[in-house]
């Protein structure tokens, strides 16, 4: 590589030797060489043409020449190898093979002094220092992005790399070892006394036991820091370190039940079938002595607040027998194999109390259907356990287990087998008797008014559970005593009606005059509509009183409940829903209709729908039932031709034209009672049955309360 003087261009010097480092120049080795003008400086210096790789690698020769001052020197131009590298005067050019000319160069001198230090971007420099001056030489060359690339890529031991060091320094004839690594590591060990090498030794043991230390009690404190988050999750869940995390169904003691079949309305059918059940619990051996035997298992189906709970509650109440009560979700827990655990405890604790009643609620949660997949064979361990114990029982034990599911599609066909469940029963909702028997089982409760109709109340109750009417009441005396009132009216159980069929009264809802106009026509349509159609449900009450997203409703009260609905029904259902978007159009014209008519077609075309492809009601159709294929994408021979569905298109636009236009013969020939009728609701708000009847007659209304 080329050296770097620190001194001025040689066309400035005025002394070949300067004392303080100025801006670097590179010089062509000749040129440096010329500069080196002192009489003690002896050189060897290979011939420029005759350099090679392998050449310029050799070790310079023992003997050395004396330097004259008038060495001779090569041409520039018998060098073989020129660089590509030119200063700025173009008069020098620098050449590779100088390069390697340079590396052969070896400086000797009695006087001189050697001094190494670090120059600025890390190039040793080497101080020459003789009696007429002092020179700055560098030890290596610059590194290139290649040199930095290599050497980092390459893999050296510490060893060969002081050793390549060492043999750097070679020639410079410093060191008496000669760069031999060996002599130095002796040199260095004769250097060394016993003492210092105990001391050495004690120090780095107490150093790296120490350093031990600290690292157990990091890694335990990290340890630590990672097991926080579990516990603190059980404390939350479980409270303390508690028996309930591991608590199982054999710890609970029987419930004791207050109730009895007086206390379950609307499901007679169901507590007919279940007598049975409570006198086998009563007199077992009536049944075993004739050979019988009764269901191990009954499994009460049906929809949210039917009262299944309430049922099996009341079986063991009436029997006078134990209550084993448990949902199916409690037997799943964090650890595998607990839920199993927990089922052999719940059946061995029922052996221990038979008499008794198991209840599992919500069974679907624990047997649903089995699974072949490992990642969810866990909740597979708990089923099993359940239909071993349920198939292990023996009829004079004297344990009935009842579940309770709305979910039964989802259930193992092995849990539904005989000698499990033997015995099903599907609860639907009550009928208008057995709502009227809810209502007057709670209204009992409360401090109802004299006047409470509880069948008119069950009669607008339509589609209603056990538990929808509890809440009414209970919302109801609620408000009542809200109100400061002395007893429950029926308007208060009609407010709670209203509550729970169409949600709160907006009560931040600033009214608009048009609104409320377009509203006050609209369900008045409606009602008009009702009222004058032969088969259409009678008309219970009208509001333009917002509720929930509707602006306004007409609410209808059928004298019974119906399973069942004719062509005729339908029809007047479609012409009810038809009044109020008609009822717009006549008072403000078909482009005024409002969107407030969305919901009113949607169930039109939905009954029209229906009347088409499943009650066979079109000439033009026929008698078919048309269904929907689920897998119309890979098979479209399942669906119905398009012809079909031409044709079902086109009965549907022919049901609801039809309407349209008895609904728009009804408002035109009673217009003056459909305005009245209006003009009453933006008066009155909310208008009752008897207080439509009178708009249309003609007759004065009663004075609001």
């Amino acid at each position: 590589l080329l050296p770097v003087i620190w001194t001025k261009r040689i066309s400035e010097m005025t002394s070949p030797f300067i004392t303080s480092p100025v801006t670097p120049s590179f010089l062509h080795p000749c040129e440096y060489l010329k500069c080196l003008s002192l009489p003690k400086v002896i050189c060897r210096l290979l011939s420029v043409n005759k350099i090679t790789a392998t050449a310029s690698r050799k070790l310079i020769r023992d003997h050395v020449v004396k330097f004259d001052g008038n060495l001779k020197l090569p041409a520039i131009s018998e060098v073989t190898q020129p660089n590509t590298f030119a200063d700025s005067r173009n008069d020098l050019k620098c050449l590779t093979s100088a390069e390697l000319l340079f590396k052969d160069i070896s400086i000797f001198s009695s006087s001189a002094k050697l001094k190494k230090f670090s120059f600025c971007f890390e190039n040793q420099l080497f101080q020459i220092v003789t009696k007429r001056g002092c020179m700055h030489v560098q030890f290596r060359g610059f590194k290139t992005k290649r040199h930095v690339t290599e050497s980092i890529n390459k893999e050296e031991k510490p060893s060969s790399v002081i050793e390549q060091k060492i043999r750097s320094l070679k020639i410079l004839n410093l060191f008496p070892w000669r760069g031999s690594v060996k002599k130095l590591e002796t040199l260095v060990e004769k250097a060394e006394s016993e003492e210092s090498k105990e001391l050495i030794k004690r120090a780095f043991t107490e150093g790296y036991l120490a350093s031990g230390g600290l690292t157990k009690k990091f890694l335990l404190f990290v340890f630590i820091l990672f097991l926080l988050p579990f516990f603190f999750q059980l404390y939350v869940q479980y409270g303390l370190w508690s028996e309930k995390l591991f608590s199982t169904i054999k710890e609970i003691s029987p419930e004791e039940i207050l109730v009895d079949f007086s206390d379950v309305k609307g499901i007679d059918e169901a507590k007919d079938e279940l007598m049975q059940v409570v006198d086998f619990l009563k007199e077992p051996n009536k049944y075993l002595e004739l050979g019988g035997r009764l269901p191990k298992g009954v499994l009460l189906v049906g929809p949210p607040g039917i009262g299944k709970t309430l049922l099996a509650r009341a079986i063991a109440g009436e029997a006078g027998v134990n209550f084993f009560n448990t949902s199916g979700s409690e037997f799943e827990e964090m650890f595998v194999g607990l839920g199993a655990k927990r089922v052999r405890d719940l059946f061995a604790a029922a052996r221990e109390k038979a008499p008794c009643v198991v209840f599992i609620d919500e069974i679907d949660s624990v047997g649903t259907r089995r699974t072949d997949q490992s990642i969810v064979s866990y909740p597979n361990q708990t089923l099993n356990q359940l239909l071993s114990e349920m198939d292990g029982f023996q009829p004079s034990e004297g344990v009935i287990v009842l579940a309770a599911t709305n979910r039964h599609e989802d259930l193992d066909p092995a849990l539904l087998r005989p000698g499990r469940f033997d015995l099903e029963l599907h609860l639907s909702l009550p009928d208008v008797r057995g709502r009227t028997d809810i209502f007057k089982l709670y209204l009992s409760k409360i401090k109802a008014d004299a006047n409470v109709d509880a069948e008119l109340l069950a009669r607008g109750t339509v589609g209603f559970s056990g538990a929808d009417i509890e809440n009414m009441v209970n919302q109801a005396a609620l408000k009542s005593a809200s109100d400061g009132q002395k007893s429950v009216t029926m308007q208060y159980l009609e407010m709670a009606k209203d509550l729970i069929l169409m949600g709160p009264p907006r009560k931040n809802y600033i009214p608009d005059e048009k609104d409320n106009l377009v509203t006050a026509y609209h369900e008045a349509g409606h009602a008009l509509v009702s009222y004058f159609t032969k088969y259409a449900t009678p008309v219970h009450r009208i509001t333009i009183l917002p509720r929930g997203s509707s602006l306004g409703s007409t609410t209808f009260l059928p004298e019974k409940d119906q399973h069942v609905h004719s062509k005729m029904e339908l029809l007047a259902m479609i012409d009810v829903s038809m009044g109020g978007r008609v009822a717009e159009e006549l008072i403000w014209g078909a482009d005024m209709v409002s969107s407030g008519c969305a919901d009113d077609l949607e169930k039109a075309t939905e009954l029209a729908m229906l009347m088409v492809k499943h009650f066979g009601m079109s000439d033009r159709v026929g008698f078919r039932v048309i269904k929907g294929s689920k897998n119309v994408i890979y098979d479209v021979s399942e669906g119905p031709a398009a012809s079909t569905m031409e044709a079902i298109d086109a009965e549907v636009k022919r049901i609801l034209q039809e309407s349209y236009e008895r609904a728009m013969k009804i408002l035109k020939l009673h217009a003056a009672a459909h305005k009245r009728l209006a003009e009453c609701l933006i008066e009155r708000e909310t208008l009752d049955a008897a207080d439509l009847e009178a708009v249309i007659k003609g007759e004065p209304l009663p004075k609001k309360q």
